[in-house]
């Protein structure tokens, strides 16, 4: 046995883990659109879908160090995580699973123009031509897509920025340990969510609906936030976001095999140039880490 297996069996693990994770995720279009059909609203489902993740997490986020300085940044987080919840969870239910998840992977755009602002981190211009390059996926999907009275479009498009925002803010408070940033931020998004789902109309909540709220909730949220967690501590930062590009890939897929939804060609286009941007941040990553190295 050579004197690298130990640390090849490691990055192994971590690319299965970060590879089951980018799946889990990818349930999400899938699951959010079925339960919506069942008649559960978008602040239900989001809000259900946080307290039981941040439930389910709640065993693994004992024993980590809890000592939060900065806590501030932390109700940033909450409130910013709240954000992306709600309008993600209304852009899937507004629009196609393909429309949503697009738009939603414009964040490192929306990153490139927030972190001067909160962060002080400038754009290099490889990457400020990543966010032109995503900038035009979204006006392909706009333009062609686009009717009166539509706010899915809108709402897509903010679930973006909020999704960039929240990346910015988690890592203004990358003090705070990762898996218990998640879980105070799934436990606080839900109290926040939870008086307006209870002053809500809501179906008769039946085990068929209970029972796949519990899978969305474990399954598709929570435990990929542990593997994900886990995962990273195995491989570089830039193999983990090319890994979990799997994600808006095989979202879309899911929706089309279960639900016989077929992304509109704009959106596949759009889309394109949508992957095209982060793939050339991503690669960027790894041109500059070699470089380094």
């Amino acid at each position: 046995m050579t004197a690298n297996a130990p640390r090849d069996r490691s990055q192994t693990t971590g690319t299965l883990l970060l590879l089951a994770a980018a799946v889990l995720w990818s349930l999400n279009g899938v699951l959010i659109k079925y339960l919506h059909q069942q008649g559960l609203p978008a602040m239900a489902i989001a809000s259900f879908r946080s307290l039981i993740a941040g439930l389910m997490l709640t065993p693994f986020v004992i024993r980590r160090p809890r000592n939060i300085v900065e806590k501030r940044w932390l109700v940033a987080a909450i409130l910013v995580f709240t954000a992306m919840c709600i309008t993600f969870v209304y852009s899937m239910t507004e629009m196609t699973a393909a429309n949503a998840i697009f738009l939603q992977y414009t964040a490192p755009a929306w990153v490139f123009l927030l972190s001067p602002i909160i962060i002080g981190e400038r754009a290099t211009r490889a990457q400020t031509m990543a966010m032109a390059m995503a900038f035009v996926g979204v006006a392909i999907i706009f333009v062609c897509q686009y009717r009166p009275g539509e706010r899915g479009l809108f709402i897509g498009i903010i679930a973006g920025v909020v999704f960039g925002l929240q990346s910015v803010v988690f890592r203004r408070a990358r003090s705070i340990d990762a898996l218990v940033l998640v879980w105070c931020v799934c436990i606080g998004s839900a109290i926040i969510m939870m008086p307006m789902v209870l002053a809500s109309s809501l179906p008769t909540m039946t085990l068929p609906i209970i029972g796949w709220l519990l899978f969305t909730g474990v399954v598709q949220f929570g435990i990929p936030y542990v593997f994900y967690s886990e995962g990273l501590k195995r491989v570089t930062a830039q193999k983990g976001v090319t890994l979990i590009l799997l994600e808006p890939i095989l979202s879309p897929i899911w929706v089309w095999l279960v639900l016989s939804e077929v992304p509109l060609r704009s959106t596949l286009v759009g889309g394109l140039f949508i992957a095209a941007s982060v793939l050339y941040i991503v690669f960027g990553q790894f041109r500059q880490s070699s470089q380094e190295h």
